[in-house]
């Protein structure tokens, strides 16, 4: 399957949302060389809980409208996409994208990499040890580039959670706003921004033992 189109679950006012704050989709189709929303599919997810059966098939009856808005488009892009929206989602067929910003120009890169298929990218999409002992190091925005789909939380928390090292190097066009406050939570120590080759160096050393 060849994918050209592209929805994106925004706020109402153009910014990028999660799946369950959207208020509707912008459907991006690429025309003349270029992407440009073609169409808005209003998107209603109640935060409601759900937790008795009723509210569940309300809420499937939702996503199933949803869809059959969309068409033939099946990659979504939001902030964070959980619970039974992700489930009936991905049981459709949908490719979901979790970032944490969204601009048009990263749609050439996903969807290249969709439909190459198998021709998946050289560049490992983690922190790689820098060649010194227990030392890792992370160019987030190289990585963020390569791998479209990923976030900067997909990228670094896995890493944070299970690996062990001495410190990590970050190399990020713009620090991500949820990091260092996770960074605190977690007892990890951070240094930095500083500049570094046009971008910013951020150093994470692991809690004392």
């Amino acid at each position: 399957m060849e994918y050209a189109a592209v929805a994106v679950v925004t706020d109402g006012q153009g910014k990028l949302a999660r799946f369950a704050d959207g208020a509707s989709a912008w459907v991006y189709r690429r025309e003349n060389n270029a992407w440009r929303c073609s169409g808005e599919v209003p998107l209603h997810m109640e935060r409601t809980p759900v937790s008795d059966a009723a509210t569940q098939a309300g809420l499937r009856d939702r996503l199933r409208d949803f869809i059959a808005a969309l068409g033939d488009t099946r990659i979504l892009i939001a902030v964070s996409i959980s619970g039974i929206a992700y489930t009936v989602l991905d049981q459709r067929g949908f490719i979901l994208c979790e970032m944490d910003d969204f601009d048009p120009e990263c749609l050439d890169a996903l969807t290249e990499a969709l439909n190459t298929g198998t021709d998946a990218p050289a560049l490992p999409d983690r922190p790689m040890p820098a060649g010194e002992p227990g030392v890792y190091v992370c160019d987030l925005a190289l990585l963020l580039r390569e791998y479209p789909e990923l976030s900067s939380k997909k990228i670094l928390l896995p890493f944070l959670a299970e690996s062990v090292f001495t410190e990590l190097r970050v190399l990020c066009g713009h620090v991500p706003p949820w990091l260092p406050p996770e960074l605190q939570r977690r007892g990890f120590t951070c240094k930095g921004p500083q500049p570094a080759d046009g971008k910013l160096l951020l150093r994470v050393y692991p809690p004392a033992p």
